[in-house]
């Protein structure tokens, strides 16, 4: 499945207007601040990539804004360098970096690379990042939101955390196809095939919490790599490096009124992750898919 087949499967969407008087496309009506305008081609860069201007950083046990000054966020080169400060023998912390306003309807795209350092007490494991999105409701490590993976061999993974929850689709692409973890299912929209030998309807799947394996290994360990998130409505997708890995449906949010029931979750916060390696990013931005 391409970005355009991605787009048109599925159910019609409503249009939900991303610019709002003067603002930049992208931005909800919970934005805080107003972006740059878009380029030529439609994308806007959420970063100066000189300071913090439109982000915040959240800590687990420090919270808000003593990442910065730890210096485990850093501008260096026009890029975001996560993690380049000194390894000590005291374990890290984990947390992330968040933008001040909320998205609906964008397609984003970051670029990475990874560094060398790794902090305990993850010294001798994988190095971990990952791009967050849909972060909603009250900031601890770690809130509602959907994660992207950047995780050496599990680019591309969905995880979803703090109840939030969705369904996984086949994307026609995969290599990973009927592997354990991998609950493949029709795109969004279509009809479910009929059992063998005149049994009922196959019943699509309930959303669920569980991670959601990515279909192929597209990444490279040692060089810059591109990975994207379509997010649209309730329907998102992760693309490696140009290659679909995930296919996502019926992204839900606890709803925070109704204890047991679930909302869409069409928009919120974007945000990166703060994991025990040190990583570089020279791209970060978004694009109105309205």
């Amino acid at each position: 499945m391409n970005r355009r087949d991605f787009l048109r499967a599925g159910l019609p969407l409503a249009a939900v207007p991303l610019v709002l008087s003067s603002r930049s496309p992208a931005q909800s009506a919970a934005a805080a601040l107003p972006l740059p305008s878009p380029g030529a081609d439609g994308w806007v860069s959420l970063m100066n990539f000189r300071d913090l201007s439109g982000w915040y950083t959240m800590l687990q046990r420090s919270g808000r804004g003593v990442a910065e000054k730890r210096g485990m966020v850093t501008f260096e080169d026009g890029m975001l360098h996560i993690l380049g400060n000194e390894v000590t023998d005291q374990p890290a912390e984990s947390g992330y970096i968040a933008t001040l306003n909320e998205f609906e309807n964008v397609h984003i795209r970051v670029e990475y690379k990874w560094g060398v350092k790794r902090f305990p007490p993850r010294t001798e494991t994988k190095r971990d990042n990952g791009i967050l999105y849909g972060l909603v409701g009250a900031d601890k490590v770690w809130p509602e939101m959907v994660e992207c993976q950047i995780e050496e061999g599990d680019v591309g993974d969905a995880f979803l955390t703090a109840g939030t929850r969705c369904v996984q689709n086949s994307h026609g692409n995969g290599l990973f196809a009927g592997a354990p973890g991998y609950n493949g299912w029709p795109r969004p929209g279509a009809t479910p095939a009929p059992a063998r030998r005149g049994g009922p309807p196959r019943t699509p799947p309930e959303p669920t919490s569980a991670r959601k394996i990515k279909d192929g290994n597209f990444e490279n360990l040692h060089d810059w790599n591109t990975v994207e998130v379509m997010w649209q409505g309730d329907r998102a997708a992760h693309i490696v490096n140009g290659r679909v890995v995930n296919v996502l449906s019926r992204l839900q949010q606890p709803d925070p009124q109704h204890p047991g029931q679930f909302l869409p979750l069409t928009k919120g916060k974007i945000a990166i992750e703060l994991e025990f390696a040190e990583i570089w990013y020279r791209r970060v931005e978004v694009r109105s898919l309205v």
